[in-house]
C-alpha cells in the first residue's frame, strides 16, 4: 500500500483529495497546523471511507527545519510514495488596498510552502532511491488571471513555472511533477470566498454562482471528486510518462490556454 502525504489536509479540497486517495486503498497523511482540526479531519474521513490507514502530523510547511526534521522522522517508519501540494491561501483583494503582509501571507503559505514541501520529500525520495509523485493543487488563474485575485493569480503563475522547471530537474531521480489547475472548485472554502466577493459587486454570494457557472460550458463548478480522480490517475503506473504537465479541470472554461 502506498503512502501518500497531503498538505491543507483540514481544508474542504484537501479533505476532498484525501477521501479519494482513501477510496483508491491508499494509506494518507494528512498535514495541517491545528491539531484539533487535524483530529477532527481524521475521524470524519474514518467515518466516510470506513478505513483506518490515515496518519496526522502537524507541519508548519513554510519552515525549512521543522520540514526537514518531521519528514526524516516520519520517514523512518514510513516511506512516502507521492506529495499532493494543496495548502494556501487564495482570498480576493483590491490591489491598490493588498499590503506586504496580504501578499507575504499567500507567497509563503502556497508558493514557498509546496517548493518546500517538494524539496524536502524528494530529498528523500532520491537519497533512498525511490521513485515518487508529487502534484501540485494550482489553478487556472496560473494562465487567466483574474484581477480581483491579483495575489493568488501571481502565485499560480510562478507555482506553474517552479512545476516545469522542477520536472526536467527531479525526472532524473525517477520523480514525477505535475500541477492540477482546477476552475472554481464546489468547496466550503469557495463560498465563504464568493460571499466576500459577491459583497464588493453588491450582488448576493448565490447570483454570483450561478453568473459564474453559466460561463462553463458545462454549466458546473470542478467538483473535488475530479481533482482527486485526476490525482489517482497521475499517481498510476498508465500515467508513468507524464512529467511536468499542467492539466486543466475546468469542463473546458479555458480552451485556448
Amino acid at each position: 500500500m502506498e503512502t501518500i502525504m497531503v498538505t491543507g489536509g483540514t481544508g474542504s479540497i484537501g479533505k476532498g483529495i484525501a477521501k479519494v486517495l482513501l477510496e483508491n486503498h491508499y494509506k494518507v497523511i494528512l498535514v495541517g497546523r491545528n491539531s484539533d482540526k487535524l483530529s477532527a479531519t481524521h475521524q470524519e474521513l474514518e467515518l466516510l471511507t470506513n478505513n483506518k490507514h490515515i496518519l496526522t502530523q502537524i507541519i508548519d510547511i513554510t519552515q525549512e527545519d521543522q520540514v526537514a526534521e518531521k519528514l526524516s522522522s516520519i520517514w523512518a517508519n514510513t516511506p512516502i510514495d507521492g506529495l499532493i501540494n494543496a495548502a494556501g491561501l487564495g482570498e480576493p483583494i483590491d490591489y491598490f488596498l493588498s499590503t506586504k503582509n496580504d501578499w507575504d501571507e499567500s507567497l509563503q503559505s502556497k508558493l514557498w510552502g509546496s517548493i518546500n514541501m517538494t524539496k524536502q520529500i524528494t530529498k528523500l525520495m532520491a537519497t533512498n532511491k525511490r521513485e515518487g509523485k508529487i502534484v501540485i493543487i494550482n489553478g487556472t488563474f496560473c494562465y487567466d488571471p483574474n484581477p480581483d485575485f491579483i495575489i493568488n493569480s501571481t502565485v499560480n503563475a510562478a507555482l506553474s513555472g517552479f512545476t516545469k522547471a522542477a520536472s526536467k530537474y527531479l525526472g532524473k531521480h525517477g520523480i514525477r511533477i505535475n500541477v492540477i489547475n482546477p476552475w472554481i472548485t464546489e468547496s466550503e472554502s469557495w463560498y465563504k470566498t464568493s460571499t466576500r466577493l459577491a459583497q464588493s459587486f453588491s450582488t448576493t454570494a448565490e447570483s454570483l454562482n450561478d453568473n459564474f457557472r453559466k460561463m462553463n460550458p458545462l454549466n458546473k463548478f470542478t467538483d473535488v471528486n475530479d481533482i482527486g480522480n485526476a490525482i489517482v490517475f497521475l499517481f498510476s503506473k498508465k500515467a508513468g510518462y507524464i512529467n511536468g504537465a499542467s492539466i486543466n479541470l475546468d469542463g473546458g472554461a479555458s480552451i485556448g490556454y
